[in-house]
């Protein structure tokens, strides 16, 4: 393997010009080292550039001036002869593809209104232009300049001769990228904390979760093959229903993902490119599903997948991911909330005026979608409310769908209305966790069984994933947080050693956890790691304070003993240096942050996007996050504030009701059923686990403090 890689050569041109002087003129004086490197520079660069290997970034120019845009349109490429793929993309893909006939408009009214980059490297070869290719895409999707993102597929690749150069190669790119336009390629660190980038389809899938992936689009494929050779009357089949199960990090968001993202190009898009190269194992079945779709006429309302989350945020990530890849013209089109999903799928309500409310009826379904993918299944609310007028969100889908893919962890349920009866729950859950690794091409279809369920009969079968991808520690201090999120015990901290590569460079920090003795100097400490500097490069970036729901917060009312009208969390250190609720009395030292959104929430909805995540705003570093803003997100470090809910006794982690504030985890199942421990414990349980490089600690409960300070230090 040659130890030296020569830097990537990137020029910017407008789209379509391809004279190697325009090629020389444009290549910026910043690139006197890389032209260095080649023997006649200007000959070789070009034909570098022009006709070999290459990836392309084709984008608006920042000088449109047409007001119906805002923000990047973008497409990414990759080509072994980028002027015959530019007359492809502007004679041929015109007519069959809405982007190209986007660009090859704006083309026509100003030739100066599309760019492009060509990137070469004497490197490159066909698999790392693919990866190339992909991370381009991965880490564009995050960029918030960006509003429309095209190539409709996700090229990962395995690995091959060249795949340890890949990291260097990609970053070089990246950072010249970004000398030259710093809003369209951020710094990487910024892109890495975007929960766009975390819950991205183009994330390279483990060996496990391609096997998943295989085996549901395997069920996929039969399903709708045999819906295509039978009569209406035999169409009627009971719902499948595939339960993903794993524990919080273990990358069911990222399946869940890259699934839609291979249903949506493949089954609701006829106008995929040629040369598409999927992995072997995955191509047979995506052109079975691909074929399919070409016989019935391409995209239909009827044929479509759907993406479901009982989580706004999470929904907001999802819609903004679907609408710049153009898997939707719209937000909540194909993305919504379960509710939205059942009333689109249901019997209008008939009004006094004998025309049709907008409500559906959630007893009376209407109409079958082909498959629908839920994220954060254990959200589902098994009970109605004041939004939802059914019994059970999970039976619902389940009448109005052909095929159900759900996320389900139940060590995540949080509220009482989201609990099951044990019954339900032990046909939902496999306890069989050893059964992780699912053989590649297997049929889960075989592997079904009935699932009896509010009256009516489906078919059910689990995957299990386990590999650990959020916390970024050694397998023992990864087991410590567990015992202690899921309330087991609280055992010594075991030392993380980091991990080093055969040269002895540290390639894995060691994970911190640290105990702080107040939460003011926690915060202070949340606060450093959370800033970036001034590069942007370097810095812990995104980090937040968190805190169990042991403070009160009152929707949609302001507090009158705030001077500003937020709910915060509070508290103070009394004369004997203890820290208990409250503000105290004057001249006690004070801790006193607002809860999450509370800052500015009078204008919040006017001056913050929709699509914007809870932790990436920066006025939010000021805030405390609960598990209703923070679950099924990342941060980098997270300092919890541990309330009274949570005390330590006689050697035992111990739940109190009483001292929470989250009557949606407290109250009983119709007065009857109390959920609050298991409830509380899972309210733990998500809020310890978003840290991926640190864990800061803060407990109210004195006993609890003092356990925490012996097992860590």
């Amino acid at each position: 393997m040659p130890q030296h890689i020569p830097q990537s050569v990137i020029a910017h041109f407008p789209y379509g010009s391809f004279d190697h002087s325009v090629v020389e003129s444009l290549l910026p004086e910043s690139r006197a080292s890389a032209l260095e490197e080649y023997k006649s520079p200007v000959e070789t660069i070009a034909k570098l550039l022009l006709a070999y290997p290459s990836v392309y970034v084709v984008h608006t120019s920042e000088g449109n001036q047409d007001s119906t845009v805002s923000g990047y349109s973008v497409y990414v490429g990759e080509t072994n002869d980028i002027q015959s793929r530019t007359l492809q993309h502007l004679k041929s893909d015109i007519s069959s593809r809405q982007d190209w006939n986007d660009f090859a408009m704006r083309l026509a009214c100003d030739a100066n209104s599309v760019w492009q980059y060509v990137i070469g490297n004497p490197h490159f070869n066909k698999s790392l232009t693919l990866d190339v290719e992909n991370q381009l895409m991965h880490y564009l999707l995050g960029v918030p300049a960006v509003h429309n993102l095209n190539n409709r597929r996700s090229n990962a690749q395995g690995d091959y001769y060249t795949r340890d150069e890949f990291d260097k190669i990609f970053s070089d790119i990246w950072l010249q990228l970004h000398s030259e336009d710093p809003e369209l390629f951020p710094s990487e660190q910024i892109i890495r904390d975007s929960a766009l980038f975390k819950a991205s389809p183009f994330h390279a899938l483990t060996e496990d979760q391609k096997a998943a992936e295989e085996s549901v689009l395997s069920v996929i494929a039969d399903v709708l093959r045999e819906e295509h050779h039978q009569s209406k009357s035999e169409i009627d089949k009971p719902t499948k229903l595939i339960v993903v199960q794993g524990a919080a990090g273990t990358g069911k968001t990222v399946l869940l993902s890259h699934l839609f993202y291979q249903i949506s190009t493949e089954l609701g898009l006829s106008d995929q490119i040629a040369d598409d190269e999927y992995e072997d194992e995955l191509e047979s079945v995506t052109a079975q599903i691909s074929d399919y779709a070409q016989k019935i006429g391409g995209a239909t309302d009827r044929h479509k997948a759907y993406i479901l989350v009982n989580h706004h945020e999470q929904e907001n990530v999802y819609n903004e991911i679907a609408t710049k890849l153009g898997l939707q013209k719209k937000s909540d089109d194909v993305v919504l909330v379960p509710s939205a999903f059942i009333n689109k799928f249901s019997e209008s309500v008939i009004g006094a005026n004998g025309k049709s409310t907008g409500r559906g009826i959630p007893d009376r379904p209407k109409g079958k979608a082909d498959i629908v993918l839920v994220d954060e299944g254990h959200l589902l609310l098994t009970q109605g409310n004041q939004g939802y007028s059914g019994k059970n969100q999970l039976h619902d889908i389940l009448r109005r769908s052909k095929i159900v893919v759900l996320i389900f962890d139940p060590n995540q349920i949080l509220q009482t209305a989201q609990q099951w009866d044990e019954a339900t729950l032990s046909q939902i859950v496999d306890d069989d966790s050893s059964s992780v690794q699912i053989e590649p091409r297997a049929t889960l279809a075989s592997e079904f069984k009935p699932f009896e369920f509010c009256g009516s009969r489906y078919e059910i079968s689990h995957i299990h994933l386990q590999q650990q991808f959020r916390i970024a520690a050694s397998e023992p201090v990864i087991e410590w947080i567990d015992h202690f999120a899921s309330g087991v015990g609280i055992d010594k901290l075991p030392q993380d050693p980091g991990e080093f590569d055969n040269s002895g460079v540290v390639t894995r920090e060691p994970y911190e956890v640290r105990v702080f003795d107040s939460p003011q100097d926690m915060y202070e400490e949340i606060r450093q790691k959370a800033a970036l500097r001034p590069d942007g490069v370097n810095g812990h970036g995104l980090s937040r304070m968190l805190a169990t729901y042991d403070w009160k917060y009152t929707t949609g009312s302001s507090n009158p003993k705030d001077p500003n009208g937020h709910w915060n969390v509070e508290l103070h250190r009394d004369t004997n240096g203890q820290w208990r609720m409250g503000l105290g009395e004057d001249g006690d030292l004070r801790f006193s942050k607002p809860w999450n959104l509370k800052t500015h929430s009078s204008n919040r909805r006017r001056n913050l996007a929709k699509n914007s995540v809870w932790a990436e705003r920066p006025s939010t570093i000021d805030e405390i996050g609960s598990t209703f803003t923070i679950q099924g997100f990342d941060l980098n470090f997270a300092g919890v504030i541990i309330g009274p809910s949570v005390k330590y006794r006689n050697g035992r982690l111990v739940f109190d009701r009483e001292a929470s504030k989250n009557y949606l985890a407290t109250q009983r199942r119709n007065g009857k059923t109390d959920y609050s421990e298991q409830n509380l414990r899972n309210e733990l349980n998500v809020l310890l686990k978003r840290g991926v490089h640190g864990l800061y600690l803060f407990a109210v409960d004195p006993e609890l403090q003092t356990r925490l300070k012996e097992v860590v230090e």
